[in-house]
């Protein structure tokens, strides 16, 4: 197996056809129906499904697709940083909880970006799980993690600014008129949360004995779709300060938890792998924006 062969299975996947893929990629069909049965042959397991004309994945070929994309993409990034003769381009990927406390590292990147106009920046949005899977397989340079994280074994710097939880509500519910959300507050309440943060227990300090009596009907990754939900009425829900700002029409507002919760936001990277000049600078520029704060 070698990365051309990733590149046409990648490319019948996409196409759903292999008469696609060969259009595509400019070689003949024959020549790829070769190449999948000798990939098949050499995993042990088929790939592949045709039916009404068109390839389908098996489970199998779902989870070679996913790792496919991630090799072609890491060789391909290897080769340009390699390949290049200045030093200070490229690309940097950072992998981000979602967070507005970040404006240290937007101005490191601002700047990155007027001292070497050729460095290009990937920003990818998940939960834990997933940025630390792409930090640790090298898919990634960085990796954001929002409140309670474990970055050991990694490189790390914990920004200065932290987060805020709240309670996004409509408006005309049942909190009407308050200016804070206290634990009591939210017994028998619908809410929604984020799966991270109910997983790992982020609310159980403010929360004291309480934890029992939530109620919560649903988990989310992506704050937008909960915020969607909640405008229907469906629930309450958990929520940072600033990643999602209510309109005048959404029927919603955003109200601070009391006592305070704050959570920590932490930039992390592998200290073992070999950063490009464009990231080890782009540290160097991080540290000296926090340190003017």
């Amino acid at each position: 197996m070698d990365i051309r062969v990733l590149r046409y299975f990648l490319a019948a996947a996409e196409q759903q056809s292999i008469s696609g893929a060969a259009q595509k990629l400019h070689v003949t069909q024959p020549t790829l129906s070769r190449q999948f049965m000798e990939l098949e042959e050499e995993l042990g397991h088929t790939l592949f499904v045709r039916t009404n004309r068109k390839l389908h994945l098996t489970e199998k070929g779902k989870l070679f697709y996913e790792r496919a994309q991630a090799i072609v993409s890491l060789f391909d990034r290897t080769k340009a940083e390699i390949r290049s003769d200045d030093e200070m381009t490229g690309e940097i990927r950072i992998a981000s909880g979602e967070t507005p406390a970040l404006s240290s590292l937007a101005r490191a990147i601002a700047r990155l970006q007027i001292e070497a106009p050729k460095v290009r920046f990937h920003i990818t949005s998940g939960a834990e799980a997933q940025v630390k899977s792409e930090l640790h397989s090298g898919l990634t340079d960085f990796g954001v993690f929002v409140g309670i994280a474990d970055t050991l074994g990694y490189s790390a710097i914990k920004f200065k600014q932290k987060d805020v939880w709240g309670l996004l509500t409509r408006v005309d519910g049942p909190f009407a008129g308050k200016k804070h959300i206290e634990a009591s507050d939210l017994i028998g309440q619908p809410l929604l949360c984020s799966e991270q943060s109910y997983r790992r227990n982020e609310f159980d300090g403010w929360l004291n004995d309480l934890r029992a009596d939530l109620n919560i009907v649903g988990t989310f990754n992506l704050l937008y779709n909960a915020y969607v939900l909640a405008t229907a009425g469906v629930g309450h829900v958990l929520a940072l300060d600033g990643i999602i700002n209510p309109t005048a029409t959404s029927g919603l507002v955003w109200l601070p938890l009391y006592p305070r919760l704050e959570c920590d936001i932490v930039i992390a990277w592998n200290h073992s792998r070999n950063l490009s000049p464009a990231s080890k600078r782009l540290i160097a520029l991080l540290k000296e924006e926090e340190a003017k704060i």
